[in-house]
C-alpha cells in the first residue's frame, strides 16, 4: 500500500525577504504620503487664514502701482516768488519717502545767473548737485528716500539781487 503525504509548500527564503522589503517600502511611501497630504493641506490652511486676515483694496494696489511708476507727485512749493540780495539763495527742507525725482521749475528770474541746488545724504550716499538755469529753465535730480531734502535756489551776482519765482515738485 501506497502512503500519500500531502507536501507543505515552502516559501523560499528570498522570496520572503523581497516581500517583506515591499511590504517595509509601501508603509514608508504610505507614511510619506500622508505627511505631504498634511503639509499641502497645512499651507493651504495657512494661506487662507494670510487672505482671510490681509485685506487690500484695488486702490490700495493702483497706489503702490503708481509709486513703482513714479506716478505719483507732490508739490512742494508752487510758483513762489524770492527776493534775494546779490549772492544769496533761498532754500526750501522737505522730506522724500520713496525714491523719485525733483523737479525745479523758475519761471522767471531777473538774473542769467540764476541756479538749482540739491543736498542730502541717504543710505550712505551723500549727494550734492547744482544746476544753471538762467532766467528761467527746469531742473531735474534724482533723490533717495531721506530727511531732510534740502532745494536751494539762488543767484551768484556779485551786486545786484534778484526776484525769481519758482516751483517744486517731488515726483514718486
Amino acid at each position: 500500500m501506497s502512503k500519500q503525504t500531502r507536501g507543505k509548500k515552502v516559501v523560499d527564503i528570498n522570496i520572503a525577504t523581497a516581500l517583506g522589503i515591499i511590504c517595509i517600502l509601501l508603509a514608508v511611501g504610505l507614511v510619506w504620503m500622508f505627511q505631504y497630504y498634511r503639509m499641502g493641506l497645512d499651507f493651504g490652511n495657512r494661506y487662507n487664514e494670510y487672505v482671510t486676515n490681509h485685506h487690500y483694496t484695488d486702490s490700495e494696489y493702483d497706489d503702490l502701482a503708481e509709486i513703482v511708476d513714479l506716478a505719483k507727485s507732490s508739490v512742494w512749493a508752487d510758483g513762489i516768488t524770492v527776493s534775494q540780495p546779490a549772492g544769496y539763495y533761498t532754500y526750501w527742507n522737505r522730506t522724500a519717502h520713496y525714491a523719485g525725482y525733483i523737479r525745479v521749475h523758475v519761471q522767471s528770474s531777473t538774473t542769467t545767473n540764476t541756479y538749482v541746488r540739491v543736498i542730502y545724504s541717504s543710505f550712505g550716499v551723500e549727494y550734492d548737485d547744482e544746476m544753471l538755469v538762467g532766467v528761467g529753465g527746469t531742473a531735474v535730480f534724482p533723490v533717495l528716500p531721506s530727511s531732510p531734502i534740502q532745494v536751494r535756489v539762488g543767484n551768484t551776482n556779485l551786486v545786484d539781487g534778484a526776484a525769481i519765482t519758482v516751483t517744486i515738485t517731488y515726483h514718486y
